[in-house]
């Protein structure tokens, strides 16, 4: 064992941005796992316009494994993708040059997919999946219901990860089309599975085994990035010929995710995410 590493049991790394109302209830389970295990949580955020920031103070106030990675050198980039994958990136060279040396690592999204069935014991019925399967399985994945909703982060045999990010980024009415073959049909064929494999996989929350998520790194030095998840997992997945299992655990989907199951329901969700975006870029003018 190495000198001065810090050992725990699980490591949180979170990213929060405008998620204040979702937040205790993932300090909560934080405070309720800790009775059983020796926790660290990670947590970066940036440029929310909500009590996020205060909520996260408030915890570590109280809780010295709490600890607040700041994040905002992210804003100056365009690209999400891009800042997704420099702040992930952040939490986990963070993690590791504190010499905090996990059994697992749990990377999870701090928003509304929370809402429903996120407990310590789920927590721990992962650690047991993933320790009893370390031989074929790096990480350990969710379900969501109604439907498995992140599909540009997910990669099988069965579904090859191609072009994705693009069709995603095309915003035209007349890519409805592709985008229910390559994303919507995808989503509802997922949701209708057990537990099943893959390359990469997140939505929403991942538990991996701290050996072999260090193997890897979010940030792809590149004009265009690869998603961030799907970029580390790709990697991991041939670094150690294992894959994740998804298992049939249930998160909430959040709703902007949902399948759209004809055109005009696309239109109507294209027009609603363009008022939101010019009501929060004016909303404090």
């Amino acid at each position: 064992m190495l000198q001065n590493q810090i050992q725990v049991d699980i490591a949180f790394l979170g990213l929060a941005q405008n998620c204040s109302k979702y937040l205790p209830k993932f300090f909560d389970v934080i405070k309720d796992i800790s009775l059983s295990k020796n926790v660290e949580v990670l947590i970066g955020e940036n440029g929310s316009d909500d009590y996020t920031f205060e909520v996260i103070q408030k915890n570590i106030d109280v809780n010295n494994k709490i600890t607040f990675v700041d994040t905002t050198f992210i804003e100056q980039f365009p690209d999400r993708i891009k800042r997704l994958a420099l702040a992930r990136q952040k939490l986990k060279n963070y993690l590791i040059n504190r010499n905090i040396n996990p059994k697992f690592v749990c990377v999870v999204d701090l928003d509304d997919v929370l809402n429903e069935n996120f407990n310590s014991d789920l927590i721990n019925d992962l650690s047991i999946i993933l320790e009893k399967n370390d031989d074929k399985y790096f990480g350990v994945s969710l379900s969501s219901k109604p439907y498995y909703y992140d599909i540009l982060n997910f990669e099988s045999d069965e579904f090859p990860n191609k072009g994705l990010k693009q069709l995603q980024n095309n915003r035209s009415i007349k890519s409805y089309n592709t985008r229910k073959k390559y994303i919507y049909d995808v989503q509802k064929s997922l949701t209708k599975k057990n537990s099943f494999e893959c390359i990469s996989g997140f939505n929403g929350l991942c538990l991996y085994t701290y050996k072999d998520f260090i193997q890897s790194d979010y940030f792809e030095d590149n004009e265009d990035p690869t998603p961030e998840h799907l970029y580390l997992n790709r990697t991991l997945c041939v670094k150690t010929g294992k894959k994740i299992l998804v298992t049939k655990n249930l998160l909430r989907m959040p709703q902007e995710h949902k399948p759209l199951d004809n055109i005009f329901l696309f239109i109507v969700e294209k027009l609603f995410k363009y008022i939101l975006i010019y009501y929060r870029k004016f909303r404090f003018r």
